[in-house]
């Protein structure tokens, strides 16, 4: 298995002979300029065959109108139920909608919808091959049911979205401590943060989003909830082999 970072939480997974798209924002800007990739991300103009676009959620930074214009709508895609309409409306023309508990299977490839919590709906997903399973965590936040399920999935490689964004006691992302707290539950061998390679144009606005030093956080309570699971920090265009 091999996992490329394309930034935020746009990865190509690639296993058993399949290549997975995840969550597509490939270029800059969104919403009106004020939605950037930070650090050496290099907008995408042509992308490799794919098999699958995987699909968490219908948000413009996880389902970007910029980026479906380079996607063949011949590549199947699995989305989250509450947004198979946004898929519909972007020509797509083979759209599996998926619930919580349901299974699709790419040949042999299954994919499984976890639980999720975010605004306007979520799913994640646990990508299950011959012998290797990673989960896709999108930016959920934490909840109980997701770790629930993850104790019971064991994936290899877990993508955990790390940004911990809200406001007050409002929340739009799960923390640096809540993230680690599912990795420990899935018994990986591997987890890899996703979701903190994005900034506001407005500077004192990104911590809302994205907390300051989220990845050092993020590290530091891997290191004391559950130090025997490795943890790979991937830069934009950097691959993870397993």
């Amino acid at each position: 298995m091999k996992i490329s970072m394309l930034g935020h939480a746009t990865l190509i997974i690639e296993i058993d002979g399949k290549t997975i798209l995840t969550d597509p924002w490939l270029k800059d800007p969104l919403y009106f300029g004020r939605l950037r990739h930070n650090g050496s991300f290099k907008p995408i103009e042509k992308l490799p065959s794919l098999d699958l676009l995987l699909v968490s959620h219908g948000h413009d930074d996880h389902f970007a109108p910029e980026a479906l214009a380079i996607i063949p709508k011949t590549v199947p895609v699995v989305i989250c139920d509450a947004y198979a309409r946004k898929a519909r409306n972007a020509g797509f023309l083979e759209i599996h909608s998926m619930q919580e508990g349901e299974d699709w299977f790419l040949d042999k490839l299954r994919i499984k919808a976890l639980p999720g919590k975010h605004i306007g709906e979520i799913s994640t997903f646990l990508i299950e091959g011959k012998n290797e399973k990673v989960f896709f965590g999108g930016d959920s936040e934490y909840s109980a049911n997701l770790e629930k399920s993850l104790s019971e999935s064991n994936p290899d490689v877990c993508l955990i979205p790390i940004s911990g964004g809200g406001i007050g006691l409002i929340k739009f992302h799960m923390n640096a401590c809540e993230a680690a707290r599912l990795v420990k539950a899935s018994k990986a061998k591997f987890a890899i943060p996703i979701h903190y390679h994005f900034k506001l144009n407005f500077p004192f606005c990104t911590p809302f989003l994205v907390k300051t030093n989220c990845i050092q956080s993020f590290v530091a309570e891997m290191t004391v909830i559950c130090p025997e699971i490795k943890v790979r920090v991937l830069d934009y265009n950097e691959s993870f082999h397993l």
